[in-house]
């Protein structure tokens, strides 16, 4: 996921480049772009499953749904792909960032 990112991140900064427009650093602004956007919703999905927001529903909104384990760690293993995905173009941007 984090590769094709970059890939495609990478493509739109040459693209725009190629086509004359002075935008520099698309690559890095994209990258931070997505890195917030993983990382919300990362948050959002792990929060999604999580015990109070059964609570909340069954509550506030009557809902006879269950809380359940297994799809509390469904969404956390999700919610961890999200926010390693985010790390990972983060730690990438840094890199980019000391090596210019």
């Amino acid at each position: 996921m984090t590769v094709l990112l970059l890939i495609a991140d990478f493509t739109v900064g040459e693209v725009l480049s190629l086509l004359g427009l002075p935008v520099p650093d698309v690559a890095g602004d994209l990258i931070m772009l997505e890195v917030g956007i993983l990382a919300v919703l990362g948050g959002v999905v792990e929060f999604s499953r999580s015990k109070g927001v059964y609570e909340f529903r069954r509550t506030a909104l009557h809902s006879d749904e269950q809380f359940s384990t297994a799809k509390h760690l469904e969404a956390s293993r999700i919610a961890v792909m999200f926010f390693s995905s985010a790390l990972e173009l983060f730690i990438i941007l840094i890199i980019l960032a000391i090596v210019r």
